[in-house]
């Protein structure tokens, strides 16, 4: 589990996009929030992207994660 500031943990690491619906989905229900950062490549690399490799993180207030954990079904 990696810090990024005070309070934000990161609940899911290299997510797709179609993944981060589905996440996004289970926590809006649940009425957890969170943040995604996507990971984007710079310079040349990013003209050769087709646009459906992106990965993102998704990061949620520390005290919510055992709540979001349960509700995804993490031990």
């Amino acid at each position: 589990m990696n810090n990024f500031g005070t309070n934000e943990r990161v609940l899911r690491s290299d997510v797709t996009l179609e993944e981060s619906k589905e996440i996004e989905r289970i926590l809006r229900k649940n009425n957890i929030s969170y943040f995604e950062r996507w990971k984007t490549h710079s310079g040349l690399l990013k003209f050769l992207d087709k646009g459906g490799n992106g990965k993102c993180d998704i990061l949620i207030h520390m005290d919510s994660m055992e709540e979001a954990k349960k509700a995804l079904g993490d031990k």
